[in-house]
């Protein structure tokens, strides 16, 4: 009786033990025996799923787990968190065994190593670190094992993802993972190599021929070979490795562009808005579903975005094959590569697709057959681009012909009517020149016009000017007269002396004349007279060279000349116009230029005169200025005239150069001072700028070349 009750008490607890534990173990572990491969171990993992992804380690070891009956794991797309659990048993005698997850568009993956209900260790890789975080340089995730030698150990992965979850998860040597992921690497290199060179060689043949068809092509090139580099983790690694938002959202930006520039690229290359407008407002359809799967990333919906692009990018490529069955049924040349080539991507697909859902053997082959798939489409669609070619160079063949045919029906036709119009263009031309010499005529009277006008305030400045100086002249002439003869009657008294005793009497008169005549004051009056007179004769001599310097007479040909001359003399001759205005000069030290003087000065004229009666026309002005600067600037000198007068309005600021343009009042301006003065710049190869604002002044910036080319 004692030993029934041993033998039960033993069975209880061994029953209790084996409860607490056996959610630990999965029950198929691996058997670790080849070396030399990778094993798969999808049919030896369980699978919990964790919906609200709040469960801990211990609710996961309590959980109830779900066999896995494919050797690569699916778990579609979800919000949800899953637990991964398998056991190792390594028969081999290495004991760094590496734990392989070829899907690097996982956001997170944890790996614990669990012993009696208590976790030993665990590893954390996440998808949005820059890979130089991980322990092992790759876009894989690849995590230690640390299995001895004859050793079982138990493990769980802990799954977290916004995009598709499928794991295929495998077991190996570092040496054979290493030569694997090497592989890989060197078969999406001759991949990318081959996409790279259809893109180059497509762009070039756009720039050619300008068919918005292979613009589109190349874009639908370049995106499908990122998403296949994407969907490897070689965007991740060597292009956006560390921007984590890229990283998140690539697979959707690049579907999105890819599914959007495969249906422009059909509807163009095959003029589907033109011939098949209904069939051309499906592909709108499925734009509009891409979009919502844009705006469900932006908003953070991840799951539904994923499966939202996921059956538009199916649906799509469907209905583009209906496209292309449909037009090549109806005699369609182009569809017909087109048809053929897309049959070698979604075969491809296809097989990829069956493979990740365990129905194919996952091998090279069946790994592959998405990039090759695309490959041979890209391919493909080149020879359909080049036979679009020879198609446009038959028919362009075609139209040259007929439009040759139609240049010689032109040409007879052309021939009678030419003495009609050979007579009917001479009797214009007639005209046109009669009406060009009335022309000329006309703009030669009212540029003198504007010249005269010019002139007429150039006098009147020349006359105010001179007679300052002269009225010196004129003013000293009849006291000078006067003191000259006082001086004469003094002479003449010491003329009249005598030796006789008188001669005293005489000295003494003499001195009372001098007296009576102020004789002091009178030799300073003279040399006060004769100053006046002196100064008033070199400011007349100043005018004189002012205005010849202005006028230029002699000198209607090129020559080097001194600007700040010009300028000058310019100011000269405006100094009785502008008496009340400050002018401030800043003339820097200038070569001399080769130009038209005389032109040049009929420009500085028109400018200063302009803004002269700018700011006469400004009321609110305490003090009008004009600032005068020049600049020596490499092979141009540059002259700025600033003034604070009324400005110009915003409205005027395009017609200032327009001849008969004005804003003053009628009989104040002919409208061609400034149109003359743009002339003259032009003329000189030079460049005249306006920067105005109303009732803030207005400043000109003339620059010109040193030499005249």
């Amino acid at each position: 009786m004692l030993n029934i009750k041993k033998y039960f008490f033993k069975v209880s607890f061994c029953s209790i033990l084996f409860s607490i534990i056996s959610p630990c173990f999965a029950k198929n572990p691996v058997i670790f025996t080849d070396k030399q491969n990778e094993i798969k171990i999808g049919l030896y993992c369980d699978v919990l799923e964790d919906t609200l992804s709040n469960m801990n380690i211990q609710d996961v070891l309590n959980g109830s787990f779900t066999k896995s009956s494919n050797k690569t794991l699916n778990l579609d797309v979800s919000s949800s968190t899953f637990w991964i659990r398998f056991s190792v048993k390594n028969k081999t005698d290495l004991t760094n065994l590496l734990l392989h997850i070829s899907n690097p568009l996982i956001d997170e993956i944890t790996l614990y190593n669990i012993s009696n209900n208590t976790v030993l260790n665990k590893q954390v890789i996440k998808g949005f670190k820059p890979i130089s975080s991980r322990k092992y340089n790759h876009q894989d995730f690849i995590f230690d094992l640390n299995v001895s030698s004859e050793k079982t150990k138990i493990f769980l992965l802990k799954i977290e993802s916004s995009k598709m979850i499928i794991l295929p998860i495998s077991i190996g040597s570092p040496s054979i993972i290493e030569e694997n992921t090497r592989t890989k690497d060197m078969i999406f290199g001759v991949f990318f190599g081959l996409m790279l060179v259809m893109f180059l060689y497509n762009i070039f043949i756009y720039f050619t021929v300008k068919d918005i068809s292979y613009l589109f092509y190349v874009i639908y090139i370049l995106f499908v070979a990122l998403t296949q580099l994407n969907f490897q983790g070689y965007t991740y690694k060597y292009l956006w490795n560390n921007n984590p938002w890229l990283i998140k959202h690539s697979f959707f930006l690049l579907s999105i562009i890819v599914g959007i520039s495969a249906g422009e690229f059909i509807r163009y290359f095959l003029n589907i808005k033109k011939d098949n407008p209904r069939l051309d407002k499906g592909f709108f359809v499925f734009y509009l579903m891409y979009a919502l799967g844009l705006i469900l990333m932006f908003t953070k919906t991840y799951s539904i975005s994923h499966k939202v692009i996921d059956i538009t990018a199916l649906t799509i490529s469907l209905y583009i094959y209906f496209t292309l069955f449909k037009l090549t049924r109806e005699g369609n040349r182009s569809a017909i590569f087109l048809l053929i080539s897309w049959s070698f991507f979604l075969i491809g697909v296809t097989i990829f697709a069956l493979k990740n859902f365990g129905i194919l053997p996952s091998n090279n082959y069946t790994e592959y057959t998405m990039p090759i798939g695309s490959a041979i489409e890209t391919i493909l669609l080149s020879f359909a681009l080049a036979d679009r070619i020879n198609v446009y160079k038959k028919e362009k063949e075609a139209s040259q012909q007929e439009a040759i045919q139609s240049l010689k029906s032109l040409n007879r036709a052309t021939q009678t009517h030419n003495i009609e119009l050979e007579s009917r263009v001479k009797k214009r031309t007639e005209k046109l020149d009669r009406a060009l010499q009335n022309l000329k005529a006309t703009q030669t009277q009212l540029v003198d016009a504007e010249k005269m006008a010019s002139l007429g305030q150039l006098t009147a400045g020349i006359a105010h000017e001179i007679n300052n100086p002269i009225n010196f002249v004129s003013s000293n002439i009849s006291p000078l007269k006067q003191d000259i003869n006082d001086l004469i009657s003094i002479i003449d008294k010491y003329n009249e002396l005598t030796h006789a005793p008188q001669l005293k009497n005489q000295l003494a008169e003499i001195e009372n004349y001098k007296n009576q005549i102020d004789y002091e004051y009178l030799k300073s009056e003279l040399n006060t007279i004769i100053n006046g007179i002196e100064n008033g004769a070199k400011r007349t001599t100043e005018i004189v060279n002012s205005l010849r310097n202005f006028s230029r007479l002699d000198e209607s040909d090129l020559m080097m000349a001194d600007i700040n001359e010009g300028i000058t003399s310019t100011l000269a001759l405006l100094k009785s116009n502008c008496s009340t205005i400050n002018i401030v000069q800043k003339l820097a030290p200038l070569p001399k230029i080769e130009c038209y003087p005389g032109k040049l000065n009929q420009v500085f004229m028109n400018i200063l005169n302009n803004a002269i009666h700018a700011i006469e026309d400004n009321s609110n002005l305490e003090k009008g200025e004009i600032h005068i600067e020049t600049i020596d600037e490499n092979d141009f000198v540059k002259i700025i005239i600033n003034d604070n007068g009324t400005g110009i309005e915003d409205k005027y600021k395009e017609k200032i150069f327009d001849p008969f343009f004005t804003t003053k009042e009628v009989g104040k301006g002919t409208g061609l001072g400034l149109s003359i003065v743009y002339s003259i710049i032009k003329n000189h190869n030079g460049k005249i700028e306006v920067v105005s604002e109303s009732n803030k002044g207005t400043t000109f910036i003339i620059t010109l070349p040193k030499m005249h080319h």
